[in-house]
């Protein structure tokens, strides 16, 4: 028994030649076109890559930035421990489809995924480019198939199969980032492509004194209301900007302790 798929049954996606796909072999490139196709079971979609712009030392810079952001604890950047830095090309799904007659881009994980943020990235078309197996890097194979992404858009986003216009498999270049702070293992992502830092579970902030703030600038702002408006408007007008200025006071001293 031959190897190779029947060629009439799996097309190249961009000029619909036969290809000649060999079992265990996801990846093809078109022999007439020179098209990168993703063979996934009996179908074949356009395989690409992100090329990396930022090397490890840029990485870290941009971890480091994001540690010392307002999202984070207080000194996490400086008491943080970095264990770990390691790139690799992580593949995603990409989907156009139309959603109440708008084009909608999506994006779904082709491999177990730990930060499901990375669902957030923005890819521009213009920094997709054919799939190269000597890209350098680890590259990681997909392991969720497309029927399965079918049903995550159909389960998440009510998106059925038919809306779908437009499907490819993307590697992402990404530093995942390992890190430990009070006694705990984090991991982070930076995207090797525009430097941002993605994250599920991370340090954050304590919010409490943040709501505590809120809450009681909401009840002193409506007790000076109601005694402005019994007594005279002229109060609020002085007593607003007062608040203002205390509350603030307040938040910018909470800020410096969390």
């Amino acid at each position: 028994m031959t190897d190779q798929v029947a060629a009439t049954s799996i097309n190249c996606r961009q000029c619909a030649a036969p290809l000649a796909v060999e079992q265990g072999q996801p990846f093809v490139t078109c022999r007439f076109c020179g098209a990168t196709n993703f063979v996934d079971k009996a179908r074949a979609v356009f395989h690409y890559l992100v090329r990396p712009t930022v090397r490890e030392d840029g990485a870290r810079a941009a971890l480091h930035r994001w540690m010392a952001g307002n999202a984070t604890v207080k000194d996490l950047d400086r008491k943080a421990k970095i264990d770990s830095v390691s790139f690799e090309y992580f593949p995603m799904w990409l989907v156009r489809a139309t959603v109440q007659r708008e084009e909608r881009v999506l994006l779904k994980p082709a491999a177990a995924l730990s930060v499901s943020e990375l669902e957030r990235l923005n890819i521009p078309p213009s920094d997709l480019v054919p799939f190269e197996a000597n890209a350098g890097g680890t590259i990681v194979s997909p392991s969720v198939p497309f029927e399965t992404m079918q049903q995550w858009l159909i389960d998440d986003q009510h998106i059925a199969p038919e809306n779908i216009r437009e499907a490819a498999l993307v590697h992402l270049p990404l530093y995942l980032c390992k890190y430990d702070f009070n006694k705990r293992r984090y991991t982070a992502i930076v995207d090797a492509a525009t430097s941002k830092v993605f994250a599920n579970i991370y340090p954050a902030k304590w919010e409490v004194p943040y709501v505590t703030i809120g809450a009681a600038a909401f009840v002193a702002y409506f007790v000076l209301a109601l005694l402005s408006l019994f007594i005279h408007f002229g109060l609020f007008v002085i007593g607003a900007p007062l608040l203002a200025v205390l509350f603030f006071s307040l938040a910018v001293a909470v800020s410096a302790k969390v």
